[in-house]
């Protein structure tokens, strides 16, 4: 592969959450500080726009709200997963007709990580919400109180909610200790939730009256995941960063049997503070997209080559936090926000 770079921003510090926007006014995407900051629009070539917001960051999760073109929604003052995130929500930006945001609670959530929207074989859309964990006591990483993943029927106006009114979540999986991965199953109606337990498969109802589906599809302490046909058998496997926050890359290749994953590699080097995580096909070949933010600090392709994975290094020294992919008329281009050098950028990527 072929990557060519371009910094987008340097004014955003510890830039963190990324969510392909397609607005009503002009495609493109946002990014988010983890630490206090802006949400930003850019359009799909890099060019910024205006801010959403100015702050305060926090931003752990930020992404469009299915089926409007006008609004956004965003995990709101996360800052850490120690004593940093007593007052996290869940908010919603919506667009006004002279072009500023206006920011409206949808609900509290102390120490809410990641989110994601899915939709039951109904068409009922449901906000799928996790903490990382429900408290914080006296000292740096405890984790006496385990997180939690919690869901809600998604009503069609979001920005009918505020502080007074929020939207009302319900508790399907207590005690999920470290829970921090989250990944929306591509093509289908399902999210993998990643623990120390785990790796799990939360697939909403049919009806609203009947109960989510909770399926274990690996025992491995994930920090993250994703699935993505690497080897092109017509089978997924299952990519996964260890432990939390952790260091080790291996891959999970489906049985015959839908539910069960099997371990068939482990990166040899281990690779400090693994976390940016994506999946999909890049210039016609699937692939895994990742970063590490200690250490080398990489980039990182994974592919499989002539029947054996293989790691390619698309950048080095940078420290990306997340990553996403898109397409459009020039070819498939990479957004990496690199949280330590404090720098977005965009990769052109071809064969």
């Amino acid at each position: 592969m072929n990557y060519e770079k371009r910094v987008i921003a340097t004014d955003m510090p510890k830039c963190y959450a990324i969510g392909l926007f397609d607005a009503d006014d002009v495609p493109g995407f946002v990014i988010a500080t983890e630490k206090d900051g802006p949400i930003r629009r850019f359009r799909l070539d890099g060019t910024p726009m205006e801010n959403v917001c100015d702050g305060p960051g926090g931003v752990m999760t930020v992404m469009q709200t299915p089926g409007r073109g006008d609004q956004l929604m965003a995990t709101y003052q996360f800052f850490s997963p120690n004593f940093g995130a007593d007052d996290a929500k869940i908010v919603t930006y919506t667009r006004q007709q002279d072009g500023s945001w206006k920011r409206s609670v949808l609900c509290d959530l102390p120490y809410v990580h990641r989110f994601g929207v899915l939709k039951g074989a109904d068409g009922q859309r449901w906000l799928i919400a996790c903490t990382i964990k429900s408290a914080c006591r006296k000292f740096k990483d405890d984790w006496k109180t385990p997180g939690a993943v919690y869901v809600a029927l998604l009503p069609e106006r979001l920005e009918d909610y505020d502080e007074n009114h929020q939207l009302e979540l319900t508790c399907i999986a207590p005690y999920q200790l470290q829970n921090h991965g989250f990944s929306a199953v591509p093509d289908g109606p399902d999210a993998l939730v990643g623990t120390a337990a785990g790796v799990f498969r939360y697939t909403p109802p049919a009806r609203v009256d009947e109960a989510w589906q909770v399926d274990c599809l690996a025992v491995e302490h994930a920090s993250d995941m994703t699935l993505v046909d690497l080897d092109g058998d017509g089978l997924d496997e299952l990519v996964v960063i260890s432990a939390f926050h952790g260091d080790t890359l291996s891959v999970w290749h489906r049985t015959e049997h839908e539910d069960s994953y099997q371990k068939v590699w482990e990166d040899p080097e281990k690779r400090g503070f693994l976390h940016a995580i994506w999946s999909g096909t890049l210039a016609g070949s699937p692939c895994a997209v990742l970063g590490n933010r200690r250490d080398g600090r990489d980039l990182l392709r994974l592919y499989v080559d002539d029947g054996a994975y293989q790691i390619e290094i698309i950048d080095h020294d940078h420290g990306p936090a997340n990553v996403s992919v898109f397409s459009d008329e020039h070819g498939d281009h990479i957004i990496s926000t690199n949280r330590e050098t404090d720098e977005a950028a965009l990769y052109d990527v071809t064969a």
